[in-house]
């Protein structure tokens, strides 16, 4: 890295990285809606299988023998239920996109939204604040960093100058 961790970037070395397409600018998909993912777990090629067979049984008169319809409800209620938990972690973690860190730039330091972050920017972090981009740390005094929602490790890590 080149950049001055005093100073931070240029104009023209931000205009240049951006000309380069080094921006953090990430593309957003679409999540699957609750319904969608519903409908995804109950319409499956096993849970029409099951269903078929389920008729057939039910049609001869053997009550009984029907009882594994259950699987069609349990296979559609554990995939659900597996889904709506991953779309909420998702979700939380589209809460990071969110926070507008402080950019250290020649030109002064300012809130910039995270697709305005460049390759080689100095991001200025204070106690709570959220880290929305990749980098190495410059400087720190007794850093620790929650990944939680990451690495799912729920004390913090501890970080040096140096680490990434």
């Amino acid at each position: 890295m080149t950049v001055s961790a005093a100073l931070g970037l240029s104009d023209s070395e931000v205009a240049q990285r951006v000309a380069d397409g080094k921006t953090n600018d990430v593309p957003t998909r679409a999540a699957r809606s609750v319904s969608e993912i519903v409908r995804g777990n109950v319409f499956t090629r096993i849970n029409a299988i099951l269903g078929v067979l389920l008729i057939i049984v039910l049609s001869t008169g053997s009550l009984i023998n029907g009882a594994f319809g259950l699987l069609i409800v349990a296979n559609s209620a554990i995939g659900i239920i597996q889904e709506l938990r991953a779309k909420q972690t998702l979700d939380k973690l589209a809460i990071v996109g969110q926070a507008k860190p402080m950019v250290r730039r020649q030109s002064g330091t300012a809130p910039l939204a995270p697709s305005e972050v460049v390759l080689d920017d100095v991001i200025e972090l204070g106690p709570g604040e959220q880290i929305v981009v990749d980098g190495e740390i410059l400087e720190e005094s007794n850093l620790e960093v929650d990944e939680s929602l990451l690495t799912g490790e729920a004390d913090p890590i501890a970080k040096d100058a140096g680490d990434h």
